[in-house]
């Protein structure tokens, strides 16, 4: 609510000029030039409550955020029948970079590994929130709101409340499985508080935060040696390796919450640029070439140095 408010505040205040916007003014021409209005900017972190101003314009995200933004007012205006259609249907987006995930390898996850212990109750907390992450590509969100009550350890799934309040079931593999086990029987500590049902508490007993495992992650990923290390890229991780592990695309939607396929296909794009890198570094081919050349220059070589002995 307050991002939106945000956003349309400020395109309300765009169009008022000092007075009040009124729903004749939302035409697609002014939501156009607020747009560009937007592009124009040479400065950013005008106002925020936290972050000094800085040079520099609007990245594309943010602009994308206040056409999305507009677009959803627009078609709410349309279903609570203020305006007789969606004014800004045709109000285009930006088109997105699309930067190269790098997601992690198998040494860094093995690095990873390595570094926790699991046999005291933090890293063993560590140990099984790196698991379930990797091994479930759920959102750190999601981890932090899964209860017991939803863990079906027998099974190997977990329910998990996604984005718009919609309920999905995400399985997990038998090692994770004995290992979650392990540390909802010997490690959880007790609760804090009567009802509390999650399973990874703080050693006082109370909810592990976003904040809280944000922290954890950043911790292991120092001594692993991989500063980049954040709780979303297990999710980038494991949908990449899924792919490439021969899942398919529509099973990978559902397992990731997504609404549609369009976020999806992203990782597909990742998948096949992944194998592509693999390709080029154990082709075969170019393996056998590499070779051939090497002995035809250790022929040449030695046949120099019979000419130069011969002489």
């Amino acid at each position: 609510m307050e991002w939106y408010e945000e956003k349309l505040g400020r395109f309300a205040s765009y169009l008022a000029d000092g007075g009040e916007a009124a729903i004749k003014d939302l035409t697609l021409a002014n939501a156009r030039g607020f747009v560009a209005s937007l592009q124009q900017q040479d400065s950013r972190f005008e106002g925020h409550p936290y972050r000094p101003k800085e040079k520099g314009g609007l990245s594309t995200y943010t602009i994308h955020g206040y056409v999305r933004s507009l677009k959803a007012f627009s078609s709410w205006l349309a279903e609570e029948s203020f305006t007789s259609r969606p004014v800004f249907a045709k109000l285009k987006r930006p088109k997105l970079p699309q930067p190269m995930i790098e997601i992690l390898a198998d040494r860094e996850i093995d690095s990873i590994f390595s570094c926790i212990n699991p046999k005291c109750f933090l890293r063993a907390r560590q140990y099984t929130i790196v698991l379930l992450l990797l091994d479930t590509g759920i959102r750190a969100s999601e981890l932090c709101g899964l209860t017991l009550d939803n863990t079906d350890i027998d099974n190997g799934t977990i329910k998990v409340m996604g984005k718009g309040r919609k309920e999905r079931i995400v399985p997990f593999a038998s090692g994770t499985k004995k290992a979650l086990l392990r540390y909802v029987t010997t490690w959880r500590p007790e609760p804090a508080y009567e009802g509390m049902d999650n399973p990874f508490l703080s050693i006082r007993g109370t909810l592990l935060s976003y904040n809280g495992l944000r922290h954890v992650i950043t911790r292991i990923g120092h001594r692993a040696g991989i500063p980049r290390l954040h709780p979303h890229l297990f999710r980038h991780t494991f949908a990449v390796k899924y792919l490439i592990n021969g899942g398919d695309v529509m099973t990978l939607r559902l397992i990731l919450g997504h609404a549609t396929l369009e976020v999806t296909r992203t990782y597909v794009h990742l998948a096949e640029a992944h194998v592509q890198v693999h390709h080029h570094r154990f082709s075969p081919v170019d393996r056998i070439l590499a070779r051939g050349r090497l002995r035809r220059r250790r022929r040449g070589g030695r046949r120099s140095i019979g000419r130069g002995f011969i002489g």
